[in-house]
């Protein structure tokens, strides 16, 4: 009889069809939750800024009325530096802020879920 040392062609080539299967079920899972991930981290990012202008509203007898985050770092003391989205182009918007109004971002919208400007 002869000793067989190693593998096959066939065993190799059935072992990386195996893997390959494996990864393309894996992979889009790893994307969906690095697009939640950076979704989280928007939400938490806007509930910091809405903080950081109350905290001004209540000190100052003018209110923000708008996510100007010039006067909420630096000297001021409310944040340590600017917030920004993890997305590339993300932008803050928001108004009327002093009283019931809604900060959001252009790319995952308001905190709760709705998209700005839809």
């Amino acid at each position: 009889m002869k000793n067989r040392k190693g593998f096959t062609l066939i065993e190799l080539m059935i072992v990386i069809a195996i893997i390959g299967i494996l990864a393309a079920m894996a992979i889009p899972n790893f994307k969906k939750a690095r697009e939640q991930a950076r979704e989280k981290a928007c939400y938490s990012n806007i509930r910091v800024l809405l903080g950081a202008v109350e905290m001004y509203n209540m000190d100052h007898s003018v209110p923000l009325e708008t996510p100007d985050q010039s006067k909420l770092t630096g000297a001021n003391g409310y944040l340590k530096s600017s917030v920004e989205c993890p997305e590339s182009g993300g932008k803050y918007e928001g108004s009327n802020l002093s009283k019931d109004g809604l900060l959001s971002c252009s790319i995952h919208g308001t905190v709760d879920g709705s998209v700005a400007g839809k």
